[in-house]
């Protein structure tokens, strides 16, 4: 059991790093057909030293689906305008900071129909460290982002392909100013990156990925209980190997538009759009 703890950790720290879904008629904690869709929702903390609670800078929803092949990572921008309960409207990433884990359910839940069967957790502090653990992270950069890079690690990238170490990795999904779209080209970084982590880690042998998660597994923190992330990894081993992997972001083009509101820059959704491309997509 112990080792099937250690090796699902791994295959959910592939997502995590940056750092059950359930519509409705699901209830938190019951059974979910073994090849439908499972979601675990990835959350990356940017705390600040002396900082009691944290705001979520990265939310990724991990989903995979045994019975179709398929893994998607989902991306739920942190700028979303939501009803936060017993806050008010806010910033999506504001529910974290508010409530932990908790709130950031119960928020999802009340604006999107997600209701996470767990979350794993990685503050950022640890995020080198971790992906340090891991070997490092190849990815293709272009000529602004190697200099981003350099400018915050006083490395010497240059355009192309490399594989990045723990400070280099942190810098890379910290770039936030050379795209027009802002915290959407952001996301699809952390996204690449990740992408190219699972990989790695599709290539690697037992031994190695149980090694890798002697270090690794002190620096996550999770909301599920041993055998849930035990029956996690049952269902999600077999398909490891041989899954499509896809990419995508929460709000969809066409869904949103930029507001400011109480002197906040907001991504106001039409909400109701968005559940329904949800539902779409992850059919129960």
């Amino acid at each position: 059991m112990n080792r099937l703890f250690r090796l699902s950790a791994v295959l959910m720290l592939c997502c995590v790093l940056c750092i059950s879904l359930a519509f409705p008629g699901y209830a938190a904690g019951g059974e979910t057909p073994r090849n439908g869709w499972r979601h675990i929702l990835l959350v990356g903390l940017d705390r600040r030293p002396g900082e009691k609670n944290a705001r979520s800078d990265s939310m990724i929803l991990c989903s995979f689906c045994p019975g179709k092949k398929e893994i998607v990572m989902t991306s739920i921008l942190r700028d979303l305008y939501v009803a936060i309960p017993g806050y008010g409207w806010n910033r999506l990433n504001a529910a974290y900071a508010f409530g932990g884990t908790a709130l950031l359910k119960k928020t999802l839940h009340k604006n999107l129909g997600l209701q996470p069967e767990g979350v794993f957790e990685v503050d950022f502090s640890q995020f080198p460290q971790v992906i340090d653990a891991l070997g490092g992270v190849t990815v293709q950069l272009r000529a602004d982002e190697a200099q981003a890079v350099n400018t915050a690690t006083g490395g010497s990238l240059t355009e192309g392909l490399h594989t990045l170490n723990g400070l280099q990795a942190l810098a890379y999904v910290r770039i936030r100013d050379l795209d027009s779209d802002g915290d959407f080209s952001r996301t699809g970084r952390q996204r690449k990156l990740l992408h190219s982590l699972l990989q790695a880690q599709r290539q690697a042998s037992l031994p190695t990925l149980l090694s890798v998660m002697n270090q690794a597994l002190p620096m996550l923190s999770t909301d599920m209980e041993t055998g849930q992330v035990v029956q996690l990894a049952l269902d999600l081993f077999p398909i490891l190997h041989r899954s499509s992997i896809t990419s995508r972001c929460i709000p969809a083009e066409g869904t949103y538009r930029y507001r400011t509101i109480d002197k906040m820059c907001v991504l106001a959704a039409d909400l109701s759009e968005v559940r329904k491309n949800l539902r779409d997509f992850f059919p129960e």
